[in-house]
């Protein structure tokens, strides 16, 4: 690893600080077009006609709060440009299907800088599946498939379509905000995830150990990292554990360089891809296979060992399956967000209807 490729995230890190700082709190962005950070308000619950839209220039001084974690959803905006995607034969534990090729974003696009909580799903939703709903709201809500996400229809259909139901989660938040909020391609998820690196970490660091390792402890919550282990537990006990198991509040572990929390472990995200080989000429703006069985996870869990919690690693299940290590976080397109912005300069509110 190069002393550059350390240097480069650290000194986006140290960026993030200073803006913060100069900031003096929550400022709204000067210009809401190339606003660094919007902010879905929540607060009025699941009967809310509309959802204000707001944005932030930087993030609190004092860091984010609960409120950010509870009701309000904030995203942040990654710039368009080229990484290097997948991992090289000899990073720990390299699987097949992770062929390094570079890939290019030619758009801007926004992504949560937490995954979303059981909070802000029950926001939005009206209903509460999370196994440790028992701990707060400010754990992220797992136990929640593509379908509930996305819908059994039109939401199964991308890439055809990026249209979703309106049951859906993505159906009811885009018919309260006009803005076509969705499930970050698994392209965009790696790229956020990398904030920069061509590591096995989005911290600049590679693993030292397949199982249990110093450098993912500092910002994942996973099986090494959790004073207990959940293997294994069933479904009816998960209740009655200890707080320090399982999944652990958003935002608890070290952020990247481009300040997303949780990146790795805490619950698999689901992504917008078909789950394949990728398209080695699919290099711009990939969208995954034309057709497939499973959806495509990302991330790792709590309950998982460090080499699932890798950049690259790549996940698969049946666009049903829900269980207590997987959950998600938002994305939108940079271009649908300005597309949303007034004539004065403020978001549409609740302007379209989910397609």
């Amino acid at each position: 690893m190069t002393k550059k490729k350390v240097l480069l995230p650290v000194l986006a890190a140290l960026c993030l600080v200073a803006l913060a700082s100069l900031s003096g709190g929550c400022s709204p962005a000067a210009d809401p077009a190339d606003a660094p950070y919007i902010v879905v308000d929540l607060s009025a619950g699941c009967d809310a006609p509309s959802y204000p839209v707001s944005t932030l220039a930087a993030p609190p001084s004092g860091g984010w709060t609960d409120e950010f974690k509870t009701t309000k959803l904030v995203l942040r905006r990654i710039p368009a440009g080229s990484f290097v995607m997948g991992s090289p034969k000899t990073e720990t534990v390299h699987e097949e299907n992770e062929v390094r090729h570079d890939v290019t974003l030619s758009e801007a696009y926004y992504i949560g800088v937490f995954e979303v909580t059981q909070k802000q799903w029950e926001l939005v939703a009206g209903t509460q599946p999370a196994w440790f709903r028992k701990f707060g709201d400010t754990r992220p809500v797992e136990a929640v498939s593509y379908e509930d996400i996305r819908g059994e229809g039109r939401g199964a259909g991308w890439p055809k379509t990026d249209g979703v139901d309106s049951y859906s989660f993505l159906g009811r938040l885009r018919s309260r905000t006009g803005i076509p909020f969705d499930l970050p391609t698994e392209a965009q998820w790696e790229n956020a995830c990398r904030a920069g690196t061509e590591t096995a970490l989005g911290s600049g660091e590679d693993l030292a150990d397949a199982k249990t390792d110093p450098a993912l402890s500092r910002i994942a919550r996973y099986s090494g990292s959790a004073r207990k282990s959940l293997a294994g537990v069933a479904k009816k006990q998960v209740g009655s554990v200890a707080t320090d198991c399982g999944t652990a509040t958003v935002g608890s572990y070290e952020p990247n360089a481009w300040g997303l929390y949780d990146m790795h472990g805490n619950v698999w995200e689901w992504c917008r891809d078909w789950y394949g080989e990728y398209d080695l000429d699919q290099s711009t703006d990939p969208t995954g296979p034309e057709h497939g069985s499973q959806r495509i996870e990302r991330g790792g869990s709590w309950y998982d060992q460090a080499t699932w919690c890798r950049a690259a690693t790549r996940a698969h299940a049946w666009t049903g399956n829900a269980n207590g290590n997987v959950g998600f976080r938002l994305s939108c397109p940079a271009g649908a967000w300005i597309s949303q912005i007034g004539a004065k300069g403020g978001p549409r509110r609740g302007a379209a209807k989910a397609q």
